[in-house]
């Protein structure tokens, strides 16, 4: 993948090409634009900086429902609830009720809950002030080491930036270990699964010790462990169409005063 003759390597005796990029021929074809930088690397191997095309750039958008006005939420569901029908006797109207429901509740939390774009949260912990002076001062020493030949306040200073970048990342993965260490079980548990946004509960144990194999096992027991002695209602032979659903005389008639039809 090399591009040209401008060295690679480069220290106070000599300059080389020795960094050499090899890619099969498929991968080859979406490399653009490589090229060995000037810029000071603090190393005695140059930056190489190249371009991979076809690569999805698209920004990632999420709702966070702490940020959600909640005055303004139950408001707007409410208007959107007031022309929803409070006759369910029937499968039919319980569909519609549900999709009214559904639509009326992403309605008002897109609303009032703004999107926020998601950034990349694994900061460089290590990096601070200080490292940040000594590496511009060891760049400006490279630049003028090149022009005048003597190259041991170059050499001097990196030797210092290098030493001190050890220490802060070791100093950095430290205090990492011992915050984890003094955290909460359930902490400790949220911090892992915050570092992969795919992780989801896909499998528990079941009183036996075993563990659930499928998505259907995981429901039931999920089912069974909140909601003991439930059962599972399963659409009658005839359907739900014409089935009169009754609620008990203590029924709640809610805000609108009005008993559920059949009560």
């Amino acid at each position: 993948m090399n591009r040209g003759n401008k060295p690679t390597f480069v220290t106070s005796t000599r300059q080389e090409v020795i960094d050499i990029k090899i890619a099969t021929l498929h991968v080859g074809n979406y490399i653009k634009d490589w090229h060995a930088t000037e810029e000071v690397s603090c190393s005695d191997h140059r930056y190489i900086r190249f371009t991979v095309m076809g690569i999805d750039h698209s920004v990632i958008t999420y709702r966070n429902p702490r940020k959600t006005d909640w005055e303004s939420y139950r408001t707007d569901l409410s208007g959107c609830l007031s022309g929803m029908t409070d006759k369910i006797n029937n499968f039919t109207n319980i569909e519609i009720a549900a999709n009214q429901l559904q639509e009326a509740t992403a309605f008002a939390y897109s609303e009032n809950c703004p999107l926020t774009v998601r950034g990349n949260n694994r900061n460089t912990s290590w990096w601070n002030q200080d490292l940040m002076v000594k590496r511009r001062k060891v760049r400006r020493l490279f630049n003028v080491a090149k022009k005048s030949g003597n190259w041991t306040d170059y050499k001097r200073n990196l030797t210092d930036y290098n030493k001190a970048l050890r220490q802060a990342k070791r100093e950095s993965w430290r205090r990492h270990c011992e915050e984890i260490e003094k955290a909460p079980d359930c902490a400790t548990l949220q911090r892992i699964l915050s570092k992969d946004g795919q992780s989801a509960v896909s499998s528990l144990q079941l009183e036996n010790g075993e563990y659930t194999t499928t998505e259907k096992e995981t429901l039931e027991e999920l089912r069974r462990v909140h909601f003991p002695g439930s059962d599972i209602i399963l659409e009658p032979s005839g359907g739900w169409d014409g089935l009169e659903l009754e609620f008990p005389k203590w029924k709640d008639p809610g805000k609108t005063g009005r008993f559920p039809e059949g009560s």
